[in-house]
This record gives C-alpha cells, structure tokens and sequence, in this order.
C-alpha cells in the first residue's frame, strides 16, 4: 500500500526572507581596532601639521591691544581685526607708482620662476625622450654622467658663480635680473632624472604607429609624449615653483641692492617685516605679511592636486 507524502506547509504568520523580497539581514562590516587607531593617529597628524597655519591666520586676525593684553594663548580673538592688513597696504614705505610693494614682489617673482621654470620642464622632457626612446652612441655613460652632476653641491659655487657674472656684468641694474633667470633655463638634470622612468612606460608601439602614419619627430613629442606626460611634468613644476617661490638666497645676493621695483617677494617681505620693526612691531602685521604670501602657494597645490598625486608615481601609459 503507498503511503502519500505529505508537504508541510509554514504557517500564514511566518515570514519568508528571501533577497529579493528585501527581507535579508543587514551585515555590517566589522570595525577593527587598528583602524580606529590609526585614523585617530592621522587626525592627530592633520591638526599637528595644520596648527602653525592656524596660529598665524588667528594671530594676523587679532589687534595689537587685544594681543598685548592677553594673558593666555588666544584660540580665536573677540573682536576680529584687519589691522595688520590695513597696515600692509596703508603703510606701505616701497609702494610703486601706487602699488604696493607686496604685489609688485609677487608679479617679479612669477615672471622671474615661470620663465625658466616652463623653458627647463620642456627641454628636460625632450631630454628624457630621447635617453627613453632613443639609441645613440655613449647613451648609458651620458646619463650616468648626467646623474652624477645631481651630487655636485653647486651652493658651494656661489661666490664663484657672483664673480663670473659680475665680469660679464650682470650684477647692475636691471641686468641683475639675468643670473636668476638665464641659468635656469636649460634641463635640469633632477627632472630628466625623475621623467626618465615615466616616459619609458610608453609603449613603443605608440611611437612606432605614429612614425608609420608619417608623423615626425617633433610632431610626435608634442602630440604624443608631452600630453602623455602631464602628470610627471605637472609634479615637477609644483616641485620647481615652490623652489623658485621661495628662492631667498639667489635674490638676496643679486637683488637686495637693486631698486624697489625689482625685488622678490621674498625680499619685499624681508625689507617690510625690517621697516616694520624700527617702529612699532606688531605680531598681527607680521602673520598677515606671511599669511599673503602662503596663498598662491596653496592655491596651485590644490589646482594641481590631483595631477601631483598622479604625476609621482611611475608609468605612463599602457602597454
């Protein structure tokens, strides 16, 4: 005799998880002690390298009475005052045929950096092209020899360096310009140094299919390798311009006895941080002259962030 098989059917009251019904548990990732540390450590970090910045943007919004009177650091000041930038543009003893002396500094400091910063990138990357891509004769000794410059300490040259352009007359006037300009117009050997491994992560095969549509040598490094390489070329004109922002020895040697009109910035900022203190020296004043002058430096960092980030790690293009 059969026996009939009997299904056992779930009562109405219970529910059905099921995915698709959307009745599936939640799982929540676990949260593991090394990195709760570990981000407290980098938040720690962040406000340790952020504290000067702070210090200076709340000491340049705080009055001179208010700063000589307190008695504690100050986290932020009671009544907030511009009067150390008021005193930057009113009191202004280099001002120019009504510019103030600050911007004057940064417009000469632009041109003076720029200049040969952007001359020095695209000859550098023509440079590296050809040690990447090219075989001449001596190639592996140029380029060690080439390297080995990078260990010459050339700060030792400096008074060498003044002599020379002395003779030949570029330490007057306006010529004074010249010793920071022309010398760095040419390759830089730490840039072809570090373009180098970059360009050779172009594949060869993009070389030799525009040599086969007919494209020249010119034609391909600036339709090809220098847009391949924007990343490394824009890591090093961060690098560059910092260095040639901030360049205080070569303009203090060549243009501290110049006219007013042809000083850095960092000379402007020298001699009015100097005017300032024969009188009446003001914290305020001092934090605002140097906060002006950290802008333009945070604003290109954060135009060419991204662009840093990619551009210092190797390889650049797919095979």
């Amino acid at each position: 005799m059969a026996i009939a098989k009997t299904e056992k059917i779930p009562p109405a009251s219970a529910e059905v998880h099921s995915p698709a019904a959307g009745g599936s548990e939640r799982r929540h990732k676990p949260i593991y002690a090394w990195k709760v540390v570990l981000y407290v450590l980098l938040a720690v970090y962040t406000l340790w390298l952020m504290a000067p910045f702070m210090i200076v943007l709340v000491t340049s919004l705080t009055s001179s009475d208010e700063y000589l009177a307190a008695t504690e650091y100050i986290w932020w000041p009671k009544n907030p005052s511009l009067e150390g930038y008021q005193r930057l543009f009113m009191d202004d003893p280099y001002i120019f045929e009504g510019i103030p002396s600050i911007f004057l500094g940064f417009l000469n400091t632009m041109w003076i950096t720029l200049l040969p910063l952007c001359s020095s990138l695209l000859q550098s990357c023509l440079v590296a092209y050809c040690y990447s891509k090219y075989t001449f004769p001596c190639k592996n000794f140029l380029f060690m020899f080439t390297v080995t410059l990078m260990f010459v300490p050339l700060g030792a040259f400096g008074f060498v360096g003044y002599m020379f352009y002395q003779n030949i007359g570029w330490t007057e006037g306006y010529a004074s310009w010249l010793p920071l300009v022309v010398p760095g117009l040419f390759a830089s050997v730490g840039t072809v140094f570090f373009l180098r491994p970059y360009l050779d992560g172009i594949g060869k095969e993009i070389i030799e299919a525009a040599e086969i549509d007919g494209m020249g040598f010119w034609q391909i490094f600036f339709v090809i390798v220098l847009p391949l390489s924007k990343p490394a070329l824009i890591a090093q004109f961060i690098f560059g311009f910092v260095g040639g922002y901030n360049n205080y020895a070569g303009a203090l040697v060549y243009l501290e006895t110049a006219e007013s009109q042809m000083w850095t910035l960092q000379i402007v900022l020298q001699k009015l941080i100097e005017y300032m203190a024969k009188s009446q020296y003001d914290y305020n004043f001092t934090c605002a002259v140097a906060l002006m002058a950290m802008v333009p430096l945070i604003i290109v960092y954060l135009a060419c962030q991204r662009f840093f980030i990619e551009g210092i790690t190797f390889g650049g293009g797919k095979e």
